[in-house]
């Protein structure tokens, strides 16, 4: 079972992140999880900019400098404080996003000795604007930021941890399944809330003028009866006015029960639902439409 090989790898550190996370994409595919997709694709092939960038992937970094003087003088390896720099630069000498894809640094990683560092140069540009600014009477003619061995080793190890606990918890949520592929829409929310927990970040649904946690959307309680209230969390889940008119009507058809209008207005909305600005597809909509018309109606 493809979850079974996903818990094996990441229980083990003697193999592979990268080989790990396209199973984990394999995964994402077969479970139609956009989300778990993303991730796997993103630790594979690097981040593009610094939105979105896991926590994980940013280390603590301290700034050295290289410094020329008169008559042949110069100091190395001189610490260069942020106090130092404007604030707009300043997290050069605190910091180091981490872009690369993970197979990256796992070499960086096998390459390197237990007690090694890697270093970060400074832009060009940024070490020509230091260069007399730092220290009078001295010349700036390199900087760096120094990463740790054990820093990339723990943002490795994240990556690893998230996924085994996510391996976890999906093959406790599905129990004995053995084709993933095959997950009813029953479960969907469900693998979403899971996938989320574990690879961390923000989950959104937009609403085109503002945006709402999407857990706390799943989590909400409708009053039965409660008209105002659902159609404020039907619109926080992207869905319009016309959309919500024609449920009203649906609703007074069925006689407010799960009726076949009711069924139709959600198989036909679903797939609208959006979370983080995409759809997500519309199992997950057709489970949280369900849910919520359940509680207006006042089903168990």
């Amino acid at each position: 079972m493809l979850l079974d090989d996903i818990i094996d790898l990441a229980a083990d550190n003697k193999q592979s992140i990268t080989v790990l996370l396209r199973k984990c994409l394999v995964l994402a595919t077969q479970l139609k999880n956009e989300r778990l997709k993303s991730w796997a694709n993103q630790e594979l092939n690097g981040y593009s900019s610094e939105e979105g960038l896991p926590d994980y992937r940013v280390t603590p970094a301290q700034a050295k400098g290289h410094f020329s003087g008169p008559f042949g003088s110069g100091w190395n390896y001189l610490p260069i404080p942020p106090a130092v720099l404007e604030k707009e630069h300043q997290q050069f000498a605190l910091r180091v996003p981490l872009f690369q894809a993970i197979s990256a640094y796992e070499d960086m990683v096998s390459n390197s000795s237990n007690s090694g560092s890697i270093t970060v140069q400074w832009p060009a540009n940024l070490v020509l604007y230091y260069q007399s600014k730092i220290s009078p009477g001295m010349s700036l003619i390199a900087a760096y930021q120094e990463i740790s061995r054990g820093s990339l080793v723990e943002m490795l190890d994240a990556v690893r941890n998230r996924t085994l606990n996510m391996a976890l918890e999906l093959k406790t949520e599905l129990g004995e399944v053995q084709d993933v592929s095959m997950v009813s829409g029953a479960h969907a929310v469900q693998i979403e809330r899971v996938v989320v927990s574990n690879i961390g970040g923000n989950v959104y649904v937009s609403t085109g003028q503002s945006n709402m946690n999407a857990t706390t959307i799943q989590q909400q309680s409708i009053v039965a009866g409660d008209w105002e209230h659902l159609a404020k969390v039907l619109r926080n889940s992207g869905l319009s006015g016309p959309e919500l008119d024609e449920l009203s009507t649906a609703v007074k058809e069925d006689g407010r029960t799960m009726g076949t209008k009711v069924k139709g207005w959600i198989a036909k909305t679903a797939p609208k639902v959006l979370s983080g600005g995409v759809k997500i597809g519309a199992a997950i909509g057709q489970s949280l439409l369900t849910e919520y018309l359940k509680q207006y109606c006042g089903l168990p």
